[in-house]
């Protein structure tokens, strides 16, 4: 491990294990309070008392993200839960967050935990919530608790509750403002402008041909020219296009209050961030009501609505396409200076676009105009009637829907446009998914003598439906406007013999979709010291055919509160101590509808032209049915520790976990002989192993000053334990590919090394003249024998030359192919997690967010784009290459002796850039170890005193930065940046926009 990872843990060890050590020394006065109370947390269907639960649960409640202003919830919760990673795919406004629970079982399937807002399934549900109104996060881990929850649970389980009003309250008013300003925190080093004409220089003359030569001539001068370039002004793309000051706006305002049989709230959030990025930003406005009322002693009832309306601005610079598709290439490729081009460089030159590929990144992100909005509502009602003292009744139904649209215009400039006689083009799409649930349970709760006993049987169905429809207008008008266009897409006219594509329809993702589901739980505690926790879910899908459709999950934890017992009843030390085990079956039913049988689809890519129309054809897609798919299903056996020390001011938990998962849901590749190239299969099996372990402390608790520290750190090791037998060609490995580059397989999908494995060559520096034979008639370089070539592998299949770069020919057969592929590592860290410490000194408030990751590499594909010749000249390239092999000496004189080339090159170190396609070699593989302080605010409240004096209750300022430094070796934008969205090619920073600091300022006031 090298030096800087080495750094990042012993500055993690030092902030980590001081704070303990100093509460340690610190004597207790009488003034010292108790502080851990007896939490509740939210666990299938009902609340537990956290001291008496038997699984792996983290939490996160009100007081732990209230003083830190984000826009994100999920942002909120970074790093502060073992065993729960979430990262932001790219830094672009409204980007993905993915969340992964102890490694994530699927291998082709979503890892995506199941979101349960206030009893409602919901999907990616943290990016509708404002953090400021959620009450408490609770992420169940192990089946033994995910289990109760059944389809979708094996992949964890996040229970969000939201805040209400409170009885016998008065009206509380509370609004939260901040204005705040992003800046771009690093860009990419490139080739300044006399650098890019010497490398071009070189391009141009090497080759000895005229054309080329009177070519260069004629775009940059003659080299004795080149001088002025040292001079000349430099275009910085990257700064010209992430390099505005995105202001942020964001309100909330809060009302709560209650009679004596009711209570209400009323949360509002509106949101208008700008992007970094030219064109881009976000826009949010949300409103959610909660209201609960008595309508008796034994009957009451709980209304909820929340409406989120969302849009995304921008083209972005990613996308899960392949190279063609990348946006990011234009700010670090296009030349770096005025003129080189007949038109002036603000405006379109396409004779130049063809030649090197790249358009002027100012001008295509003006004329790359998407909108991507997100309307959500969700309504549900909960009823629950007390039976009697033992008995309750609970009832909850819940309507979820979401319209989504994306509107898109590709002006004249853009490849797309290009491509359809350079007239614009129009991308409109809608789709409507709709979900219904309802769930009734009966809950039974009896203490007698040291004997407690909590029963639960429940019933549930979830109903699902969507559709979609999608127009792709070509030909519109070349002087029409984005919103024009969206207006007028009937301006379209096809030219002479072409026609439009027809209209796509079909039904939204995971839609129609049935589901049935009956669960039962039993809990047992014995005198307060051993519980006994038991629970059955039985689901049934109708994603799976008939005989298969059902699933059963069972599932069993216990746990003994040592601390209970008489040799530790009365220890100063020990305050808590809590064994756990657990061991539960869960299931995973995520694929598409009627995969178990043949249907026919329509397509205008299958139709036939008839007139001016395109009559769509139909086709069976190239998926081929399976009827005997099933429940995909993960074992989970966990053993925990809870304790807590000094009368609770110490306090934490200790996990050890393994997570089996089989009958794998996986997409897999069949012989093409029967027509199709996929099948879903229940094919495979994959392990997580992992430990987990979270501490707390209140390091200093005085009445003036109190030093508050939460930590967690977590390891998982995920391994395929089986392919099966038809998933591939080989039932022990295939290749996959990661998608930014076409029919580039560089990922590794083999039993027993973990998804995500890189796969590529292994860089061995570059070909130096003891290499070569040399021949001083022809001036002709020559391979010696028994040097292995790259140049099938790395050069296009052009003869290699001092200087190309060298790849290892690591089964010693003397050629370099695709049999010298490996490993070249994974995207797996080694461990993770973060550490929060707070302050509170009199009025004054400050915390320290962190989070880090040890051992996992990034593939950084942008690196191998940015450092290979490939198909273009007058492409600029990463910084790096100004110290490649030199063919030209300072007079601008080509040299080929040997002895004056070595001369030449003594003092340089990198490689010509390859003239072959792009391919994945170690070099592209970086550690991707940070250390990343998150979250910086600092707050003071004006005292009660002065507060009652203006009528308030409350009165804080505050002075948040947010993505302060990272500490990392990693050379790219962000070390946490995946863009590929697929569970079997993590860790790939392919055109990822990018990375953020945030300053802001605000205000919270209670009224």
């Amino acid at each position: 491990m090298d030096k800087k990872v080495h750094s990042i843990k012993w500055l993690y060890l030092t902030v980590f294990l001081l704070p303990v050590l100093a509460m340690a020394q610190e004597k207790e006065t009488k003034k010292e309070k108790e502080t851990k109370i007896d939490e509740v947390v939210l666990v299938g269907y009902t609340k537990v008392s956290k001291k008496d639960v038997t699984n792996s649960v983290a939490s996160v409640k009100a007081d732990a993200i209230k003083d830190m202003p984000s826009t994100n919830a999920a942002e909120a919760i970074q790093g502060r839960m073992a065993g729960v990673q979430v990262s932001l795919s790219e830094g672009s406004p409204g980007a993905d967050v993915d969340i992964v629970i102890r490694g994530g079982n699927s291998i082709t399937g979503s890892n995506a935990p199941l979101y349960i807002v206030d009893g409602v399934q919901m999907d990616n549900a943290l990016s509708i919530l404002s953090p400021k109104e959620i009450e408490s996060i609770e992420v169940l881990k192990d089946a033994s608790s995910t289990n109760i929850y059944g389809a979708r649970g094996a992949n964890g389980v996040v229970l969000i509750t939201t805040k209400g009003g409170r009885k016998r309250a008065k009206t509380s008013i509370n609004y939260n403002a901040f204005l705040g300003v992003r800046k771009i925190q690093n860009t990419i080093d490139v080739l300044d402008p006399y650098q890019y004409v010497l490398y071009q220089y070189e391009l141009y003359n090497k080759g000895g041909v005229q054309t080329d030569i009177d070519a260069f001539a004629t775009r940059y001068g003659t080299y004795q020219e080149l001088g002025k370039y040292k001079d000349i002004k430099k275009r910085d793309w990257q700064d010209e296009v992430f390099g505005r000051e995105a202001f942020n706006f964001t309100h909330n305002l809060s009302v709560t209050g209650g009679s004596d049989n009711s209570s209400f709230s009323l949360s509002l959030n509106n949101v208008q961030e700008d992007g970094i990025m030219i064109g881009s930003g976000f826009k949010r406005n949300m409103a959610n009501f909660k209201y609960d009322y008595d309508l008796s002693k034994k009957v009451s009832m709980t209304l909820n609505a929340r409406y989120s309306r969302q849009t995304i601005f921008g083209a972005g610079t990613s996308s899960t396409g392949s190279q063609s598709t990348n946006r990011l290439r234009n700010a670090v490729r296009y030349q770096p200076f005025e003129g080189g081009s007949t038109v002036n460089v603000d405006e379109f030159d396409p004779l130049f676009a063809n030649e090197t590929n790249l358009v002027n990144p100012v001008l295509l992100a003006n004329n790359e105009i998407k909108e991507n909005g997100r309307n959500d509502l969700l309504l549900n009602g909960t009823l629950e009637y007390k039976i009697n003292k033992d008995f309750t009744f609970r009832s909850v139904i819940g309507y979820v829907q979401r319209d989504e649209y994306v509107n898109q215009f590709s002006g004249t400039v853009t490849t797309l446009a290009r491509q359809n006689n350079d007239q614009p083009v129009v991308f409109l799409s809608k789709a409507q998914s709709r979900r219904i649930t309802n769930t009734n349970t009966l809950n039974y709760r009896k203490t007698f003598g040291n004997n407690k006993l909590d029963l639960l049987l429940g019933q549930e169905t979830v109903q699902t439906d969507g559709e979609s429809l999608s127009l792709n207008i070509k030909w519109l008008p070349k002087s029409i406007g984005a919103q024009e266009a969206f207006a007028n897409i009937q301006s379209a006219n096809p030219p002479a013999g072409m026609v439009q594509d027809a209209p796509k329809a079909a039904n939204a993702p995971g839609s129609p979709d049935r589901l049935a589901s009956f669960f039962g739980r039993a809990n047992y505690i014995y005198k307060n010291k051993y519980i006994f926790t038991a629970s059955m879910r039985a689901d049934g899908s109708s994603v799976f055919g008939p005989g298969n459709r059902w699933g059963y999950f069972p599932a069993a934890s216990a746990a003994w509160k040592i601390t209970e017992e008489n040799f530790l009843k009365e220890s100063k030390t020990i305050s808590e101590l809590k064994l756990r085990l657990g061991y539960g079956l869960s299931g995973n039913n995520r694929i598409g509808s009627f995969l178990y049988d043949t249907f026919f689809l329509t397509s205008s890519d299958y139709g036939y032209a008839f007139g001016t129309n395109v009559t769509p054809g139909a086709t069976t897609g190239n998926i081929l049915a399976n009827k005997n798919v099933t429940w995909e299903k993960a074992t989970s056996k966990n053993i925990g520790l809870d304790f807590g020390l000094f009368k609770g001011r110490v306090y934490g938990s200790l996990d050890l976990y393994q997570t089996d998962t089989k009958d794998l849901l996986l997409l897999a590749q069949i012989p093409k002989d029967r027509g199709y190239e996929y099948q879903y299969q229940n094919s495979g099996s994959t392990t997580n192993k992992g430990i987990e372990f979270s501490i707390g402390t209140t390091i200093i608790n005085k009445d003036n000053f109190t030093w508050k520290m939460d930590a967690n750190i977590s390891s998982n090791k995920n391994t395929i334990k089986s392919l099966g037998n038809n998933a591939s060609p080989s039932a022990y490995s295939y290749l996959y590919p990661s998608g930014w580059q076409n029919s580039l397989n560089d990922f590794l999908v083999q039993v027993g090394k973990p998804v995500g494995t890189f796969w590529g060559y292994v860089t061995a520096g570059r070909y130096e003249i003891s290499d070569f034979d040399y021949n001083p008639t022809t001036q002709a370089y020559t391979l010696k024998a028994g040097i292995p070539s790259s140049a099938a592998a790395a050069n296009g299949a052009k003869a290699i030359q001092p200087g190309d770069l060298k790849l290892q020919d690591l089964n010693g057969d003397g050629v370099i192919d695709n049999k010298d592929m490996t490993d070249l590592g994974n995207a797996q860290p080694k461990f993770y997690g973060g550490f929060n410490q707070t302050f509170r000194y009199k009025n004054w408030d400050m915390s320290l967010l962190f989070n880090f990751s040890v051992g996992n590499k990034v593939y950084n594909a942008n690196k191998i784009e940015y450092s290979t010749q490939y198909l273009y000249k007058d492409n600029n390239m990463l910084a790096e290459v100004a110290d490649r092999w030199r063919w030209f000496d300072d007079a601008g004189v080509k040299v080929n002796d040997p002895t004056a080339l070595a001369a030449l090159n003594a003092n340089t170190t990198g490689w010509t850039p390859p003239a072959g396609a792009y391919f994945l070699h170690s070099y592209a593989i970086e550690d991707g170890s940070f250390l990343r302080l998150n979250n910086v605010t600092l707050g003071y409240s004006l005292g009660k005193d002065f507060t009652k004096q203006l009528g308030l209750s409350n009165f804080r300022l505050y002075f948040t930065m947010n993505n302060v430094f990272t500490i990392t070796g990693y050379s790219g934008y962000d070390p946490e940046a995946n863009t590929r969205r697929n569970p079997l090619t993590p860790g790939v920073d392919y055109a990822a926009y990018p990375r953020s600091r945030f300053i802001l300022s605000g205000v919270d006031i209670t009224f």
